[in-house]
């Protein structure tokens, strides 16, 4: 029995209906030579191979990872089969070749498909997760010998590639790093030494070799991050005139023993202990290693955001089965009648209150990466214009580049919390590994550190995207699009109330924008960094609740077309969450502006000292005397 579930109703209205992606993209180039017939039986095959990922899931977990005396790194044997199956079944239509203008997928529909395969077993899709951005990378900026070296390994999964760049004392502050490398006697080679740490799916035997980009130093290079190169470091050294692989001395020393994703090899990896590792510099190119993967970084936050919507969406659906299954006390207002029938949990007030909370959670954080992959898609399909305009181009571009911290950061947090309620509508049973939902709960708990902490994507959200408020043309884009759809007419009067709640958190998002910016301009810039996370749960939730009023007024239309009794209670279930989400989660935006704009009082400073701390065992003794 698979350990995932996925509804496909869900999926196609997602895409279909809510963001018209057949007409919206599939009449137009580039994504004009497959209709939607074609990826509704995608979708339906999608699901099939999922369920059978969902299988592994729990079985996964169990058996964990191992190293080896010998230094061999043992993965679920499931993964196994799993990867021949994937390499071959999947990887062409996901696509590898790395065409930076033209993706395989339309962004949109490839959201839908990583959402059932990341969510069914997201230990497994970490192992050659990094393939289709390190082709892309080389695309970019490889020199002609490593593509050839590279591309056509990479983009038949015979090789993987990992992304290496923490250390014990370098995590999000990349100045820290202390990987070296200095030049050999071969031109444009290299030697490693260093460490990095918490490297997903860092070895394996699923393929012949892999090829890790690390971030390092050159020689005496200073210790800005800016000075950092990228490494391209083989587990085994292609040899350039024989092509055989040898031994590079990539050394797996250690395999933490984690919370979750206990199936993914999360590695300490040391280079140059045991014998020269050898590297060549990306593109020959010394110091441009953060520029080199920026793409790179915003790619995985991306699926970072489609892991946690993917496990929140099975944890909801698994709690619904489970709701409607249990039967456990009486109506409230028959208590004491021991007549009284029990009744399905789902029936009671409260269990029904964390359905429609995890229902808008998830349908909201599917519907924030909508924006952003539907920008993308959008973008992809101007470029694809005779004449593009070129100004069309960037604005899309730049949504995608506000929503990926957001996405990121976001979806991350409301996963972990879908998880929790997913377990407390189990009870005690969803606390143990009965059901999976405990599982989700432990696996999803790593995205919001991982790929840089949320912390690290609201100061790139407020700093870097929008200047601490001074440069809000991104947020004007966001606001212009929200304006759009406020003004369409296509709602029901009934929620005409809604859109005004939406166009006042929007506005709450601006003001507390500009609020931040003021503190900045005051000098209170260590101050305003307590609140950066709250601005970016603000943008979030404002983000959803747009989508999920988008989706109330699509069923209201629906409604009013008339439905059978299935469709119109899918679609009743819509405007339900839309003024569930509105009336009980959204005020939350409203809250926070409050807070920021109390800002000088909000902020509190405390020291360690300040802090409750264990005492020492002299000051306990001196403390009795």
């Amino acid at each position: 029995m698979s350990a995932y579930k996925v509804s496909l109703r869900e999926l196609r209205f997602f895409l279909w209906e809510q963001n018209r992606t057949e007409r919206q993209f599939l009449s137009r180039p580039p994504f004009n030579d497959k209709d939607r017939p074609h990826y509704d039986r995608l979708l339906d095959q999608a699901r099939e191979f999922a369920l059978e990922l969902g299988r592994a899931y729990q079985a996964s977990d169990r058996q964990e990872c191992r190293l080896l005396a010998n230094g061999e790194v043992v993965i679920p044997k499931e993964f196994h089969a799993l990867w021949q199956r994937y390499k071959q079944e999947w990887v062409p239509v996901l696509g590898n070749s790395g065409d930076i203008h033209r993706p395989a997928l339309p962004p949109i529909i490839r959201q839908a498909i990583q959402e059932m395969f990341m969510g069914a077993n997201p230990a497994f899709m970490t192992y050659g997760g990094f393939n289709l951005p390190a082709i892309k990378l080389f695309r970019l900026h490889g020199t002609p010998e490593q593509k050839a070296t590279y591309l056509d390994k990479l983009q038949h999964h015979e090789w993987d590639a990992c992304f290496c760049a923490t250390e014990a004392q370098a995590g999000s502050d990349l100045t820290a790093v202390k990987t070296q490398a200095e030049p050999l006697e071969q031109e444009g080679v290299y030697a490693v030494t260093g460490e990095k740490v918490f490297i997903s799916a860092g070895m394996h035997s699923l393929t012949d070799n892999t090829v890790y980009f690390v971030l390092g130093r050159l020689g005496n290079s200073s210790s800005g991050s800016y000075s950092l190169s990228c490494l391209l470091v083989p587990r085994y050294w292609p040899n350039p005139e024989t092509g055989e692989l040898e031994e590079n001395f990539v050394e797996c020393a250690e395999l933490p023993v984690k919370m979750g994703l206990k199936g993914c090899a999360n590695t300490r990896l040391v280079f140059g202990r045991k014998g020269v590792t050898r590297a060549v510099l990306l593109g020959n190119r010394k110091n441009a290693g953060l520029l080199q993967l920026i793409p790179l970084m915003n790619q995985a936050r991306i699926s970072t955001a489609v892991i946690g919507l993917g496990l929140a969406s099975s944890a909801y659906l698994h709690s619904v089965e489970f709701a409607g299954k249990r039967r456990q006390g009486r109506a409230i207002e028959r208590t004491s009648d021991h007549t009284a029938p029990s009744l399905p949990i789902a029936e009671h007030g409260d269990i029904q209150r964390m359905l429609l909370e995890m229902k808008a959670r998830v349908e909201g954080c599917r519907g924030l990466l909508g924006k952003l992959t539907a920008a993308s898609t959008e973008a992809f399909a101007l470029e694809a214009e005779a004449a593009p305009d070129d100004m069309r181009v960037e604005k899309q571009r730049k949504l995608v580049q506000l929503l990926t911290p957001v996405c990121k950061a976001f979806v991350s947090d409301q996963a972990w919390k879908i998880c929790e309620l997913a377990i407390q509508v189990h009870g005690g049973i969803g606390y143990t590994d009965a059901y999976p939902v405990e599982q989700n709960a432990r696996d999803v708990k790593i995205l919001s550190i991982w790929e840089g902490t949320n912390y690290i994507q609201a100061q790139d959200l407020v700093r870097d995207k929008l200047g601490f408020g001074r440069n809000s043309r991104l947020i004007k884009y966001l606001r212009e699009e929200l304006d759009a759809f406020l003004a369409s007419g296509n709602a029901d009067p009934s929620l005409a109330l809604l859109l005004l709640q939406l166009d006042a958190a929007m506005s709450a998002v601006e003001q507390s924008l500009s609020r931040l910016g003021e503190a900045v301009s005051e000098g209170r810039m260590q101050e305003s960094s307590q609140f950066y996370t709250r601005f970016l749960e603000m943008l979030g939730y404002t983000v959803c609740g747009w989508t999920l009023l988008e989706s109330a007024a699509l069923a209201s239309q629906a409604l009013a077309r008339g439905q059978d009794e299935r469709e119109a209670a899918f679609y009743h279930g819509k405007l339900k969450t839309a003024r569930y989400f509105f009336a009980n989660i959204l005020p939350t935006v409203h809250q926070h502006k409050q807070v920021i704009a109390n800002l000088p009082e909000a902020a509190v400073a405390v020291s360690l000292a300040e802090l409750a701390q264990e005492e020492s065992h002299d000051a306990n003794r001196l403390a009795a005397v």
